[in-house]
């Protein structure tokens, strides 16, 4: 699509009009504009001024980017999503989400960065750099984010004319592999050293293992004695490269995919991606399938809030939280095994609807489990929230301001931890969350403590939610859970759904056939992880531990892809069929070992 096209005659509805009408001649084309998405191509040249008018307006945070490569160049679509001021006692929110397009035209792929007028675009506009080969005049830190020091320049994983490693066969016993050349070395040496940002600062490392991180993730904290003065992040030590993977599979097969992004989150993921493919077919989900969708989800808030409670006891030392904490939480995974086939990866949801319905016996099960666990979390968070030494650990640690937690666009308890009533679930409504009572859980002490008590007061509000939701199905048996879609057709659409860690973020766009052409994950993890660079400047070592724990990230989450290397020759890597070789090659010499 030319960037000169002229404005079309798209009605403009609603907030969505308004916040496009506030952007005057700056929006060169409107192509969608519907109550509650709008779609809109901006002039190239005025990016920057467009972007910190739109973080200006209330209520309004940068979700997410997504890279397309199209025939003219790399298409940056920068999602915002925008909640209108609620009128007094309305619990129903209007949020929307706001689509704007800027071109990155070839042969240049140049745009300007809008990451120094909203922070919040710093990772993901590195990431398309890394990740599709578009460049952003002027960004604050172009350094590599996703791609390891060894990956060749100028080759860019996600564009559509990225091919696999080819299969090399094994080299022969006992024969070394070729030594690699001197500019390779060099180069690779030289982008390791650009990823030193403080090169006269002392560094202490956090990562990428670390016996506080169940996953790899990389922190480096630039420290003047015991305070903190950086702190810098390197991702993409583990992923499976699922946005591309999705491109080879079929509408259907997606959900099985995405709910493996995260465990903890694997009915968020799929329910995001779900929402945005029915958004784009114009699916009536039955009301049965909306409470069923909502039980599972709540339970997954249980069963996150109460690992997370349990692992900061751990890291704080208060092993008993822990025990407890763990101890409530497996009757959670219990129901859900019952009610779903699994503890983890459900595989209930599917679009149009669920994959099952829940018999009453189940429903009355999982409203007995929920309504005897209130009394445990009763204790378990007095334990917490009136323990002195936790309030002298916890308080006025690692403090996240309001405005800082929104211009990252922060997201979940993280944000509601700083004061501010973020919740997909009230803002933008769905499942069934705008047919039960509820209340948006916050905090206004902006630190440590703020987030630990958000997450032990929002276990009780699923609580509220999962009784409702059984309630109504036990007084109402029967109907559909499944409306039947048979073909998706042409368009784009975006998904999001509040995930226990914050706003999982989807988008999808359909060529009409049956796959997808783009699929754009963001997690919560990916906008809650860079929060660092504004709550742990100026804290003192021991209390950043503590604040990557209060964020609750999840890493694999936030990866985008890895390169594996041969050790002895870093510029020779594996590619996929290689790795299952070994894999198996391995398994069989253990057996004949063991």
């Amino acid at each position: 699509m030319s960037i000169a096209a002229t404005q079309t005659e798209v009605p403009l509805m609603g907030f969505v009009g308004e916040v496009l009408e506030r952007l005057g001649d700056a929006v060169v084309e409107v192509e969608q504009c519907e109550p509650r998405r709008g779609i809109a191509r901006i002039d190239p040249a005025r990016t920057v001024e467009v972007a910190a008018r739109m973080l200006a307006m209330e209520g309004a945070r940068l979700a997410t980017a997504t890279g397309i490569e199209v025939r003219d160049g790399i298409d940056v679509l920068y999602h915002w999503a925008l909640e209108p001021p609620a009128e007094e006692g309305d619990k129903t929110g209007t949020g929307v989400v706001v689509t704007l397009k800027v071109l990155a035209v070839r042969p240049e792929l140049e745009l300007d960065s809008t990451a120094n007028a909203v922070p919040a675009a710093d990772w993901i506009e590195r990431e398309i750099m890394n990740l599709f080969g578009a460049k952003f005049r002027k960004h604050p830190d172009p350094r590599r984010l996703n791609l390891d020091d060894s990956w060749p320049e100028g080759v860019y994983p996600m564009r559509k004319d990225f091919d696999q490693i080819a299969d090399r066969p094994p080299l022969p016993p006992n024969q070394t592999p070729p030594e690699q050349p001197d500019e390779v070395r060099e180069d690779i040496l030289r982008r390791r050293k650009e990823q030193i940002k403080h090169p006269d600062l002392k560094v202490v490392n956090i990562g990428p293992y670390h016996p506080l991180q169940e996953e790899p993730e990389f922190y480096q904290l630039y420290v003047d004695g015991e305070t903190v003065v950086d702190v810098d992040v390197r991702i993409s030590y583990n992923h499976r490269g699922i946005e591309k993977l999705d491109e080879s599979k079929t509408f259907d097969q997606v959900p099985f995919v995405v709910e493996r992004v995260c465990g903890i989150c694997s009915a968020s993921h799929p329910l995001a991606y779900i929402q945005a493919v029915e958004d784009i077919a114009h699916v009536q989900v039955p009301e049965r399938a909306l409470y069923l969708r909502t039980i599972v989800n709540e339970l997954e808030r249980l069963h996150s809030h109460l690992l997370w409670v349990g692992l900061a006891g751990h890291f704080l030392g208060y092993n008993t939280v822990f025990m407890w904490a763990w101890k409530y939480r497996e009757p959670v995974m219990d129901i859900l095994e019952v009610s779903t086939g699994s503890r983890v990866n459900y595989a209930n949801c599917k679009i149009g609807g669920v994959r099952r319905d829940m018999t009453d016996e189940q429903l009355k099960e999982v409203d007995k489990v929920v309504t005897e666990l209130q009394g445990p979390m009763e204790m378990l968070t007095k334990a917490v929230l009136d323990d002195p030494i936790l309030h002298a650990r916890l308080k006025n640690v690692c403090v996240l301001t309001p405005e800082d937690a929104k211009a990252y666009g922060a997201t979940g308890p993280t944000v509601r931890g700083s004061g501010i009533p973020i919740d997909v679930r009230r803002d933008d409504p769905y499942a069934a969350y705008n047919r039960v009572d509820w209340d948006v859980i916050t905090a206004d002490s902006c630190d440590v403590f703020g987030k630990a008590v958000v997450r032990l007061l929002e276990n009780f509000e699923s609580v509220k939610i999962i009784k409702q939701c059984c309630q109504y199905l036990l007084k109402n048996p029967g109907g559909e859970i499944d409306a039947k879609v048979p073909e998706i057709p042409p368009g784009e659409a975006v998904g999001h759904v509040e995930a226990p860690r914050g706003e999982t973020f989807h988008y999808v766009r359909s060529d009409g056939s049956n796959r997808p052409v783009r699929h754009k994950i963001r997690a919560p993890s990916y906008v809650n992880i860079p929060t660092f660079k504004a709550a742990c400047i100026g804290a003192q070592i021991p209390d950043v531990a503590i604040a990557l724990a209060a964020v609750d990230p999840c890493y694999s989450c936030t990866e985008r892809m890895c390169r594996v290397v041969d050790a002895n020759d870093p510029g020779r890597a594996y590619s996929f069929k290689e790795l299952v070789r070994l894999s198996q090659e391995k398994t069989r010499r253990m057996r004949k070992k063991w």
